[in-house]
């Protein structure tokens, strides 16, 4: 049946510090609780005033387009991918032509974009403390149909680690985008866990997997909380009051019990959607800690290739990503989820080609 050494997301999961890179998932799309589509598409709109605003904002600098400063910001990017790719930490103030040919060559699959393309659709700026550069961060212009921010390119220099460069960085973003009634959503790759963890303890939830792990976080939602045990696992929120379980799981060692109160609190107008997407989080949080992932050969079949919610269809996200990762030479460092199989990219292309017959 298809059924790191980093810190456990095993305890209550709130906030925590680091670095990441960051696409909408999810059948009804990524950020459309239910009832409510009206509503969120009125919120299309370009943040022109909201970047005006960024603009002049201590913590953030806009990179100027051309030359050395563009040139400085994109070796930030290249030693993001070098890091969540390669598993190689590099100082991208140390680049050279020859360190970004060698670094290109094995860590990406198409050349970068120039800025002023870039320029179309986000910006992208320094973070700044105390005047000095402390990483990068791009913004989206517009919201795109929903109410959040898509972010990206999410980097915290080597040197600048664990001081909370990073979590501040988020939580000075929300405090700018909550006033606007504006959200963040970003992605981030499941071969890179030390990112994964980081926004499950930045207090973000889980939208889905359609292309990578699609996290987002909301002014009005609570933040998850998440216990994963030995056997034991649950996710909770709290409006008002003490903590409601939204979703729960356990395990026998083999095979996973799953249960979601998502139907229940559907229509709840603090959790309805936080219950949504509780199953999604909490999958995710199972996965970075070695759990079984399917329930039976029958939940296997029929959810496997959904874009959220059911723990089986990221099973089998986490193989695709894996083998896609391997192919290309990249490290998978990741969390072996038991009872899972690990088909090589090239036998994966034989399943589809025969299931296509």
């Amino acid at each position: 049946m298809p059924p790191g050494t980093l810190p456990d997301v095993g305890q209550v999961v709130r906030s925590g510090p680091a670095v990441a890179k960051a696409l909408p998932c999810s059948s009804r799309g990524p950020d459309l609780p239910r009832g409510t589509a009206p509503e969120y598409l009125s919120s299309v709109r370009d943040l022109d005033d909201l970047h005006e605003e960024l603009s002049r904002a201590c913590w953030l600098s806009r990179v100027a387009l051309g030359g050395e400063e563009e040139r400085a910001w994109l070796d930030c990017d290249l030693a993001s991918l070098a890091e969540n790719r390669l598993s190689e930490l590099a100082d991208p103030r140390a680049f050279d032509g020859a360190i970004r040919a060698d670094l290109e060559r094995r860590a990406t699959t198409k050349r970068p974009w120039p800025l002023a393309q870039r320029s179309e659709f986000e910006r992208c700026y320094w973070l700044v403390e105390e005047g000095a550069r402390t990483g990068t961060l791009a913004i989206a212009t517009a919201t795109l149909g929903t109410p959040s921010v898509r972010i990206s390119s999410f980097f915290v220099l080597p040197s600048c680690r664990g001081r909370r460069v990073g979590h501040r960085a988020i939580e000075r973003l929300r405090h700018a985008l909550a006033p606007h009634g504006l959200g963040i959503r970003l992605d981030a790759f499941w071969c890179s866990p030390r990112s994964v963890r980081f926004y499950l303890a930045a207090g973000f939830w889980v939208w889905g997997w359609k292309r990578d792990l699609t996290f987002a976080w909301r002014p009005r939602l609570p933040p998850p909380r998440i216990e994963v045990g030995q056997r034991e696992a649950s996710l909770s929120a709290a409006v008002s009051g003490p903590p409601i379980v939204l979703a729960s799981a356990e395990h026998d060692g083999h095979a996973l019990t799953f249960r979601s109160r998502e139907s229940e609190l559907e229509d709840d107008p603090d959790l309805g959607e936080a219950a949504w997407h509780s199953s999604s989080t909490l999958a995710l949080a199972l996965a970075l800690n070695g759990w079984p992932l399917v329930r039976s050969q029958e939940h296997w079949d029929r959810e496997r290739f959904s874009d959220a919610s059911a723990p089986e269809s990221l099973a089998r996200k986490i193989q695709v990503w894996e083998a896609w990762a391997a192919k290309h030479g990249w490290r998978v460092e990741t969390p072996r989820i038991a009872g899972l199989e690990y088909p090589t990219w090239d036998e994966l292309e034989a399943q589809w080609k025969e299931s296509s017959r």
